[in-house]
């Protein structure tokens, strides 16, 4: 999975693209589970509805406070350039792949 920058994300919804994003932050313990179970699906070789990507909100105070972020593990999907949907804390894969698959 790649870690994208404040910019890239911009870039991303200015471009209306679809993809999952996990706005996580290196202290956080429930991130490291959720950033396992992500990774897995990628390393699986199984077809992904969307892109996946994550964000230290620690990088960029700005765009943390823009997205709304008040807890971590966050995870938000991007569809033509909106937020579609929004869930904190830890995810399965399984309810990965269900989140993915409304979009």
């Amino acid at each position: 999975m790649k870690q994208l920058t404040a910019e890239e994300i911009k870039v991303k919804i200015a471009n209306k693209e679809t993809f999952f994003l996990d706005m996580y932050a290196t202290w956080c313990g429930p991130c490291k589970v959720l950033m396992g179970n992500m990774q897995k699906l990628a390393d699986s070789g199984q077809e992904l509805p969307m892109e996946m990507f994550k964000y230290d909100v620690d990088s960029n105070r700005e765009l943390t406070s823009e997205m709304g972020i008040r807890s971590v593990p966050t995870v938000k999907i991007f569809k033509d350039g909106e937020v579609v949907k929004t869930n904190s804390g830890v995810l399965t894969q399984q309810q990965i792949m269900e989140l993915m698959g409304q979009y």
